[in-house]
């Protein structure tokens, strides 16, 4: 059993391992939570499997509040709503459809469950558009206001993933293109005509972009397919060029030791007549 007149010590220790508890409590005291997120169902048309919303397609929302905490100054709460599809929500209490109103008005000594509905079209976009709000729900208690959920989304569609795509790939093929340049130039190779060519593919790949910040991914997706053609042309040449410089160097050196392999007979031969061997 321990002493505690003789191990004062214990109070420090006991406080040291109560004093975690005791901050916690306290910043749930501070800072409580007046709402929760039970569920959230989205549903909308995808971009080939990726987690993006296809422009202009159905999309819809539920999301269900609960546990509304009876600890609130006023005893009320303000709910706020947000979404770019720009359509309204329908808001349910307790299984009962309200009207909506701004602000909508909880109060939290009578409400349990709030179900918050949403349905619309997704924005017509050109070029990809990221952090598209679908809905954002905002609480707002005595002049303070705190973010309840926030769902966003990037809207976008497959001629323009196409052309995003076609040209990282095109931009890509262009660098490695210039790469092989370069060290072809440094190692004296000619590779003139693979120049002009590339010269060429930084074209459309400047045209590619121009067209797509123009909000059209069809014409820029062309011009991005030519870039990555014409990359892929400049750099074959390069390496022909780097490929025949080589076997040039070969041959010229094949050349150089048949050349003296003769010259050596030669040479054998003479000193055997000189011998009079034969």
């Amino acid at each position: 059993m321990i002493s505690l007149t003789k191990k004062p010590s214990f109070f420090l220790i006991l406080a040291f391992f109560l004093m975690p508890i005791c901050m916690s409590a306290c910043a749930a005291i501070e800072s409580p939570k007046f709402v929760e997120v039970k569920s959230v169902h989205i549903g909308y048309e995808g971009v080939d499997g990726r987690e993006m919303v296809r422009n202009g397609s159905k999309v819809s929302i539920e999301v269900m509040l609960t546990n509304f905490s009876k600890v609130v100054e006023g005893n009320k709460s303000e709910l706020f709503f947000y979404s770019d599809l720009g359509v309204l929500p329908s808001i349910i209490v307790d299984g009962i459809p309200k009207e909506y109103k701004i602000p909508f008005i909880i109060d939290h000594r009578t409400v349990e469950e709030v179900k918050v509905t949403l349905s619309g079209d997704a924005p017509e976009v050109n070029k990809r558009k990221e952090n598209v709000t679908l809905l954002n729900i905002t609480q707002k208690i005595k002049g303070e206001e705190d973010s309840v959920i926030d769902i966003k989304r990037t809207v976008s569609s497959e001629i323009i993933e196409d052309a995003l795509d076609a040209f990282w790939k095109a931009g890509e093929e262009v660098k490695n293109a210039k790469g092989v340049i370069v060290n072809a130039t440094e190692a004296g190779v000619d590779v003139s005509g693979a120049k002009r060519i590339l010269d060429l593919a930084n074209e459309y790949l400047n045209n590619s972009l121009r067209l797509y910040n123009e909000g059209k991914p069809g014409e820029a997706l062309e011009e991005a397919e030519r870039a990555l053609d014409s990359a892929k042309e400049a750099e074959d040449k390069a390496r022909a060029a780097i490929v025949g410089k080589k076997r040039g160097n070969i041959a010229i050196i094949a050349t150089v030791v048949v050349i003296a392999i003769v010259a050596l007979l030669l040479v054998i031969q003479k000193r055997r007549r000189r011998r009079g061997i034969f």
